[in-house]
């Protein structure tokens, strides 16, 4: 990603993206990143593991650079940074 997050920095998604057509449902989706950076031994690509706080309950979702690099925009903003 453009802006790189790290593992403890709190995150949701970019304003771009909630405005993307029918994604306006993570509106109130707060994460903090508990994986980040490179995998895969033959074709190395950036990913991110996210566990996401929706409505009470825990989801982890995984997000890699071949998802971000179609997007004309940055999928996450970091609304607090870890230490």
């Amino acid at each position: 990603m453009k802006n790189s997050v790290k593992v403890g920095d709190v995150v949701k998604f970019s304003k771009e993206h909630r405005a993307s057509p029918g994604h306006e449902y993570v509106e109130d989706w707060v994460g903090i990143i508990v994986e980040a950076g490179s995998t895969g031994s033959t074709y190395p690509i950036d990913e991110v593991r996210i566990m996401w706080k929706i409505h009470g309950k825990t989801q982890i979702s995984h997000y890699d650079e071949i998802w971000w690099l179609g997007l004309n925009y940055e999928p996450f903003e970091v609304i607090s940074e870890s230490r």
